[in-house]
C-alpha cells in the first residue's frame, strides 16, 4: 500500500494507522479551523477537508494525504474538550447512564497535473455508558485523563469501565475508522467500483445494521432508532425493504407504512398503533443508502421496488414528504402510482 500523509499529530491515529498496516509520515495541519455548521457528521467532515487541504500544499504530486477530525455528541450537541475538571464533571454526568455519537470525518486528497482529487465521509458509533456515581466520575477526573479529549473521556482509558455498549465502529471512538479507511484508499482515485446487490424484504435481523445506516445518513435529532425500526418491521413488513451487496452488507434501505389517509401525519413516524397494513396509501418515511454506495442508482431501485410493490398490493398512492431539492429525485419513479412529493423541512426523507 502507498505510504500516505497524516495531517493529524494525534498518537492514536498513528497507532490505529500501524495497527492496520497502513504506511505514513506525519506533517499536522496549521490551518486555522472554520466551521459553518452545527450538525456534528457535516462538521467533522468540513474540518478534516480544511486540515487536508492545507497539508495538500505542502507535499509533492501524486501525494496522499489523509485528513481527520473526531467530535463527541449528545443530542445532537457537540462536546469539545473541557476547560477544566468541572466542566469535565459536567460533561461526564450529561452522559453517563445514556447512549451519545461519536463522530469521525475522514478526507483523502491527491494533486494530479494540479488537480485535486478528494473523498470525503464519515464515521458514526453509538457509545452507551452505565450510570456512574458522582464520586466514581471525581475518582476518574482525579486521574487527569480525561483533560485533552473530547468528551471528558477516553474509551481505551480507565473510562472503559463504564463502556455498557457499543454499536458500530470501536477505533472510530478512539480516533479514526482505520478500517474503513485502509479499504477506500485501496480505491482511491481509482474510480467507484460498481457494487452487484439484490433488493429484498427486510429481516429482524437486519434491523440493527439499518439503524446504524439511518445514524450515518441524518443528524441525531432526525434520524429513527432501533426501536423505531422494530416497530415499523412489526406492524408493516411487506413496506420495508433492504439492498443487499454481493458480499452480504446492507447497502440502503426503504421502509414505510400503509394507511386509510393520503396525509403523511408526523404521528404515523413514531406511534405504530396508527399503521393499517390493509389501507389503501403507501407511506414512504425513509429511503438511505449507505455513503459508499451512493451515485449508482440503488436509491432509485428502492424507490422503484417500493412502487412496484405497492402497485401489486393495489395500493392507491405512494406518498413521501422531502426537502425541496430531492423532489427531481422522486419525481424519476413511476408516477402513474407516484404521489408527487411535496416541500417539507420538518420530515425530511431522502438520501444525503
Amino acid at each position: 500500500m502507498r505510504e500516505i500523509v497524516l495531517a493529524s499529530a494525534s498518537p492514536r491515529r498513528r497507532q490505529l494507522l500501524e495497527q492496520v498496516g497502513i504506511p505514513y509520515r506525519v506533517l499536522p495541519s496549521k490551518v486555522e479551523e472554520v466551521v459553518i455548521s452545527t450538525v456534528p457528521s457535516d462538521v467533522v467532515e468540513e474540518l478534516s477537508a480544511q486540515k487536508c487541504a492545507d497539508v495538500l500544499e505542502r507535499v509533492p504530486e501524486e501525494t496522499v494525504v489523509l485528513g481527520a477530525d473526531t467530535v463527541v455528541a449528545f443530542e445532537g450537541r457537540i462536546l469539545g474538550k473541557p476547560a477544566d475538571r468541572e466542566e469535565a464533571f459536567q460533561m461526564l454526568k450529561m452522559l453517563q447512564g445514556q447512549t451519545h455519537q461519536v463522530y469521525t470525518g475522514v478526507t483523502l486528497m491527491e494533486k494530479r497535473k494540479g488537480t485535486a482529487i478528494r473523498e470525503t465521509f464519515h464515521a458514526c458509533t453509538d457509545v452507551t455508558f452505565y450510570p456512574v456515581s458522582d464520586q466514581e466520575l471525581r475518582e476518574y477526573i482525579e486521574t487527569g485523563e480525561p483533560m485533552d479529549k473530547a468528551g471528558a473521556y477516553g474509551i481505551q482509558g480507565r473510562f472503559a469501565a463504564h463502556v455498557r455498549e457499543i454499536h458500530g465502529d470501536y477505533n472510530n471512538v478512539v480516533g479514526l475508522p482505520s478500517a474503513e479507511v485502509y479499504h477506500r484508499l485501496k480505491s482511491f482515485g481509482q474510480g467507484r467500483r460498481t457494487v452487484k446487490y439484490q433488493i429484498r424484504p427486510a429481516r429482524e435481523e437486519d434491523l440493527r445494521e439499518i439503524a446504524r445506516i439511518e445514524a450515518r445518513c441524518f443528524p441525531p435529532a432526525e434520524a429513527a432508532g432501533y426501536e423505531d425500526f422494530l416497530q415499523r418491521y412489526q406492524t408493516c413488513r411487506e413496506s420495508f425493504f433492504v439492498a443487499e451487496t454481493e458480499d452480504g452488507a446492507l447497502a440502503g434501505f426503504c421502509n414505510g407504512c400503509c394507511s386509510d389517509t393520503d396525509h403523511l401525519a408526523d404521528e404515523l413516524y413514531h406511534d405504530a398503533s396508527l399503521h393499517n397494513p390493509e389501507g389503501p396509501y403507501q407511506m414512504i418515511f425513509g429511503l438511505d443508502v449507505s455513503p459508499e454506495y451512493q451515485k449508482q442508482g440503488i436509491g432509485e431501485a428502492l424507490m422503484r421496488y417500493m412502487v412496484e410493490s405497492a402497485r401489486e398490493r393495489g395500493k392507491k398512492a405512494v406518498v413521501l414528504t422531502c426537502k425541496e431539492h430531492m423532489i427531481p429525485f422522486y419525481k424519476k419513479s413511476d408516477t402513474s402510482i407516484s404521489r408527487y412529493p411535496i416541500p417539507c423541512t420538518a420530515a425530511p426523507c431522502g438520501i444525503r
